[in-house]
């Protein structure tokens, strides 16, 4: 196992240095100039800005490293290199090494050693800043919904795997449908209508995270859960009730499976429990669907819900995310574009170390 954690860990360095240098390139070829942007932003237009602006312009352009080479290497014609020369030159090509001097290894090795991802030229603060400012919420949203949609859906899906064509099985089936179909904007709006609203029922507040006023940084650990416990239960609702549906159906389909398998029948024959048979034959070779979606959960846990964080008011990644898109933040897109590469590596590796550790069938060493 150790042999093949290693193994795949190495295969995914050529896939990360291909998803760094798409993001490279994304912000490399993004409109505009950052320099520009950036001056922009913090000098305004001042007089100072004006009759200097080339000036503080080719400065920050220095400072970011934008005058330098753009990678390790160029490729251009003989030509090119040439003032003048016989047409043919065009056709031979003239590689130029620039060794570690480049834009692109400033911005890896800022990234690798020190998680520098530039600037946002929105706040002009740097991007790991803006997101760890906004990690936290989003986080705590998705790992609780994940556990939550995790611990309803495997028994429900179970046990109408167990019922399967009974009343449970077809009550399940539909209100389950049902919920999968209502989409998480409706969702959350029906939510704030019903429970947030002062007219109706007004049992929880309707936006953002904590009261501003009546909020003390002071408080315990304990206490401040206790004050942000209200204002995260319509979110937490409506990021889970779809992966509660989706879930509990992809458990009773792998659980059916193993249902009809000839030794799940052996065990029956023998007297075996039939929740001893549930939970200890069937429940753990039937996690393979899930494990697969447990997956996935590593990048939507940075990503959030722009929608579900919008509507709530919360300032989550989701949100920051958006921001970033209407605002031409490049810096911060590359950056989660970055960190969502490297998480949904990371889910594919935990992902098979879960599905050895489930079923004891499936072995990566060499017999």
């Amino acid at each position: 196992m150790l042999q093949y954690i290693a193994k795949r860990i190495l295969l995914f360095i050529p896939t990360l240095i291909v998803i760094s240098l798409i993001a490279f390139i994304i912000n490399i070829e993004a409109p505009g100039d950052p320099a520009a942007r950036l001056v922009n932003a913090s000098i305004g237009s001042s007089e100072t800005y004006k009759i200097n602006r080339q000036q503080i312009i080719e400065q920050k352009r220095k400072e970011l490293g934008l005058d330098l080479p753009v990678f390790y290497f160029s490729i251009n014609t003989l030509l090119s290199t040439e003032s003048t020369g016989p047409s043919w030159h065009r056709y031979v090509p003239v590689i130029r090494f620039y060794g570690t001097r480049n834009q692109y290894h400033k911005w890896i090795s800022g990234i690798i050693l020190h998680g520098d991802f530039g600037i946002s030229y929105e706040t002009q603060l740097p991007v790991i800043n803006e997101i760890t400012t906004h990690l936290p919420w989003t986080l705590t949203l998705s790992l609780l919904s994940t556990f939550l949609a995790f611990g309803i859906s495997i028994p429900i899906g179970m046990y109408a795997a167990r019922k399967r064509g009974k009343m449970f099985d077809k009550f399940s089936a539909t209100g389950l449908f049902i919920l999968y179909s209502l989409p998480n904007f409706f969702v959350a709006s029906l939510l704030l209508v019903f429970f947030a609203n002062p007219q109706f029922l007004g049992w929880f507040p309707e936006s953002g995270v904590q009261d501003a006023t009546n909020f003390n940084n002071d408080w315990s650990f304990w206490t401040k859960i206790v004050h942000w416990a209200p204002y995260l239960i319509l979110p937490l609702i409506t990021y889970t009730y779809s992966s509660i549906a989706f879930l509990s159906r992809q458990m009773r389909a792998g659980a059916i499976e193993i249902f009809d398998q000839e030794y799940i029948t052996t065990a029956r024959a023998k007297g075996l429990d039939e929740g001893k048979i549930l939970w200890k034959h069937v429940f753990r070779n039937s996690l393979a669907p899930i494990i697969t979606t447990f997956a996935n959960a590593f990048p939507i846990a940075v990503t959030g819900s722009i929608i579900i964080e919008t509507l709530f008011s919360i300032p989550g990644m989701g949100r920051e995310i958006y921001q970033a898109v209407l605002n031409y933040d490049y810096p911060v897109i590359v950056a989660i574009f970055t960190i969502i590469g490297f998480l949904t590596l990371t889910g594919y590796l935990v992902s098979d170390i879960l599905y050895a550790i489930a079923d004891p069938r499936i072995s990566y060493s060499k017999k």
